[in-house]
C-alpha cells in the first residue's frame, strides 16, 4: 500500500512540473521583474521570453542642406541678343538645381573668373518669372527646384577658337541659415 501512494505521489509531481507556471509576474517602476511561482513556461518546456525594460532611442539631427547632382552640373552660355545697356556679344545660359534642406536656408551665388574670354558678367537665381541675388530654401527635406544662370556681355570671343567650349568661369553655391545662432554653446 505505501508502495502504491509513493507511485502515485511521483505521478502527481511530474504532472504539476509539466503544467504552465502561474503568471504572477508584476513590474514596478523602477523596472524590476518579480516573478511569483516559477518563471512562465511553454508546453516545449522552455523558458518564456519576458520583457523587463523598454526605452526610447534619440537621434541627435545636425542642419542638412544638399544640392543633387551638383558635380554633374554646368551652365554653357550661348549667344543672345543684348539687352538694353549691355555691349556686342551677349552669352546667357541656365542650369537647374535642386536643393533640399531641414532648416531654412539663404543660398547666394559666388563667381570665379577663369581665362581671358569673359570680364562683364553676372549670376543669378531664376524662378521662372523673376530673377533673384538668393533663394531661400523649404527645410521640408524635399528636393525644390531653382534655376541658376549666368549673362555675360562685352565678351572677347576673339581670345577662344571657333566651334569650342572653353571653360571662362566657376559658380559657387553658398549656404547659410536663417536663423540667429544660440551662442550659448559657441560662437566666434
Amino acid at each position: 500500500m505505501v508502495k502504491k501512494s509513493i507511485i502515485a505521489l511521483a505521478l502527481i509531481c511530474m504532472l504539476a512540473t509539466v503544467s504552465f507556471a502561474q503568471d504572477g509576474t508584476q513590474y514596478s517602476s523602477d523596472n524590476a521583474l518579480k516573478i511569483d511561482g516559477l518563471w512562465p513556461a511553454q508546453v516545449t518546456i522552455k523558458y518564456s521570453t519576458l520583457e523587463i525594460c523598454r526605452f526610447k532611442v534619440y537621434i541627435k539631427v545636425g542642419m542638412f542642406i544638399q544640392i543633387e547632382n551638383c558635380q554633374y552640373k554646368k551652365i554653357v552660355l550661348e549667344q543672345v541678343n543684348c539687352p538694353g545697356g549691355q555691349s556686342f556679344p551677349c552669352y546667357k545660359g541656365c542650369t537647374q538645381i535642386k536643393v533640399r534642406s531641414n532648416f531654412e536656408a539663404k543660398l547666394t551665388l559666388q563667381k570665379y573668373k577663369i581665362g581671358n574670354v569673359i570680364d562683364q558678367w553676372k549670376v543669378y537665381f531664376w524662378d521662372g518669372s523673376s530673377s533673384s541675388n538668393d533663394y531661400i530654401t523649404t527645410p521640408d527635406g524635399n528636393y525644390h527646384a531653382i534655376d541658376v544662370c549666368v549673362e555675360a556681355w562685352d565678351t572677347n570671343i576673339y581670345n577662344a577658337g571657333p566651334n569650342t567650349e572653353v571653360l571662362a568661369g566657376e559658380i559657387a553655391i553658398l549656404a547659410v541659415p536663417t536663423a540667429t545662432p544660440d551662442c550659448s554653446d559657441y560662437c566666434d
